[in-house]
């Protein structure tokens, strides 16, 4: 596999599940979909501020081409890249060929 231009990151798209352990404690599971490559951009100094006053988190847009598992993407999934979890808060296509994902860590 190699990198498309300016989506020079490999990053994992995963699929969050809820099962119950024997209490009927509900336990967070994720899977693997699949891997993407990403132009990763992150979010400008204000957001950066502003997401450091409220909980320390962090936004970012990973842009991937548009297929069958971008465009299945919904809201409680998540994107692991560089070693940290990524949860994903808005998609949005762009043309026909992109998706911009917008996802926050926690920092």
């Amino acid at each position: 596999m190699t990198t498309a231009g300016r989506r020079d990151n490999l990053v994992t798209l995963q699929r969050y599940a809820a099962t119950q352990d024997e209490y009927g404690e509900e336990i967070q599971t994720w899977t693997d979909l699949g891997k993407e490559w990403a132009a990763t951009f992150y979010g400008n100094g204000t957001e950066r501020r502003e997401a450091a006053k409220e909980q320390g988190e962090q936004a970012a847009t990973f842009n991937v081409r548009s297929n069958a598992l971008t465009r299945g993407l919904m809201i409680r999934d998540r994107i692991v890249f560089d070693g940290d979890n990524w949860d994903i808060v808005s998609t949005s296509p762009i043309r026909r060929a992109e998706i911009d994902l917008v996802a926050k860590r926690s920092t």
